[in-house]
């Protein structure tokens, strides 16, 4: 006769990162390999996330007589906050914790699961407003439309190709509303135009088109742009490779710049490239933005961290047009994503065990994901109370490796 065993901390603890693993969205478009470097961080500790060593290849031009250009090999670094510790608490009786496995998890831990990964994911996917780009259907005229049409499915290959954004490993995450919109594309439910086996209204999924790995989800940011209308104004100074800051002017007074608002920047090459405010609010004096603050930071298409030639720079005279506000008027839209992982690092933080006596606890990592469950036997009420917690930080690390979809 076979006899039951308890569930542990530890065997509670493998099984929900096994189903938060299977559930979270959020994990498998973002880059998330750094968990196990940053043990002991504590919720608004900045954390510093290693880049890969970016190169320039140079133009040697055969002239045996001069040396090469000799390039350090700099590993670069972003900062992430440590934001969120997510928890999912519940309790159970002694009979229930002598549940087999398998029972314990679908009674228990996938809907516990399943409360989690919509936080982590809202949190996660919260960030994708930060992207530098800004993409929308139609012909720009009006305000937030939905990609609708191969048209406009190319011309965000062609923001991208733009941004000097990598075509390998290229993820479009949409909203419900963007995935409408999608299903009404012929050429997008259709496999014989597709290349794939399976079509993705059977499916249920979106699968892969025209060069994206298309996911839907339910937890896209939205968006609020300041009451700045969408017209012409034109740098105070030239800009260069690196610039953070900028001034505008061509502004009346009192319209306003939000954070997350878009600028779009003809450079000198006649490439328009964008650029998301990042100052919480700017408020236009003497018909101008001051101390405009931006991200990306300026760039050109043969620039990199490490290299200090700067490959292109804007004039003053070039046009800077504001494209999240058409009107003049406050509006509020549902955003979606295009981007490559590395624009983004989710950082999950191996918690430690508790220091206090009557608490058994486990902490496990693993494919750049932690959990902790903590267990503690209630004397009064004769339950374990049963904890599960996360802790999260997200950012976008380089937003020239993505753009924003209008919705």
């Amino acid at each position: 006769m076979s006899t039951n065993t308890f569930l542990t901390p530890d065997i509670i603890a493998r099984e929900s990162l096994v189903v938060l693993e299977n559930q979270l969205l959020s994990s498998t478009v973002m880059s998330n390999n750094v968990a196990s470097d940053f043990s002991g961080a504590k919720i608004g500790d900045t954390i510093r996330v290693k880049r890969p060593t970016f190169f320039v290849a140079e133009d040697w031009g055969m002239t045996h007589g001069a040396d090469v250009t000799m390039q350090s090999a700099v590993e670069t670094s972003v900062n992430v906050v440590i934001e969120k510790l997510y928890d999912v608490s519940f309790e159970v009786t002694n009979s229930e914790m002598s549940l087999e496995i398998d029972q314990f998890s679908s009674n228990y831990l996938a809907p516990a699961m399943a409360a989690l990964t919509q936080k982590i994911d809202k949190y996660a996917f919260g960030k994708v407003k930060q992207l530098g780009g800004l993409s929308q259907g139609g012909d720009g005229s009006a305000a937030y439309t939905p990609l609708a049409s191969l048209s406009d499915i190319a011309n965000l290959s062609e923001k991208l190709n733009d941004q000097q954004v990598p075509t390998v490993g290229r993820k479009m995450v949409v909203s419900s509303k963007q995935q409408t919109k999608m299903f009404a594309i012929p050429e997008f439910v259709r496999v014989d135009h597709r290349g794939g086996a399976t079509s993705p209204v059977i499916e249920a999924q979106l699968g892969r088109f025209m060069g994206f790995d298309v996911v839907m989800s339910q937890n896209m940011p939205s968006h609020t742009n300041g009451a700045c209308p969408d017209e012409d104004l034109t740098l105070t100074a030239n800009a260069t490779v690196g610039d953070t800051t900028i001034g505008l002017s061509g502004a009346n007074d009192s319209e306003i710049l939000l954070a997350g608002d878009t600028l779009r920047i003809t450079y000198n090459d006649g490439i328009q490239r964008d650029h998301k405010v990042t100052n919480a609010t700017v408020t236009a004096a003497s018909s101008a933005f001051a101390g405009v603050t931006i991200s990306p930071p300026i760039y050109g298409h043969d620039e990199v961290a490490v290299h200090a030639t700067a490959k292109i720079a804007v004039s003053a005279a070039k046009a800077v047009t504001n494209v999240s506000s058409f009107d003049g008027a406050a509006s509020t839209y549902t955003m979606s994503g295009a981007f490559v992982k590395e624009a983004f690092e989710l950082v999950f933080i191996p918690q430690a065990e508790p220091m206090g006596p009557g608490t058994s606890s486990a902490s496990v990592s693993y494919n750049g994901m932690s959990l902790r469950v903590l267990q503690t036997y209630d004397h009064l009420r004769k339950k374990d109370m049963i904890s599960i917690d996360a802790m999260v930080g997200a950012a976008c690390v380089d937003g020239r490796l993505g753009s924003v979809i209008t919705g």
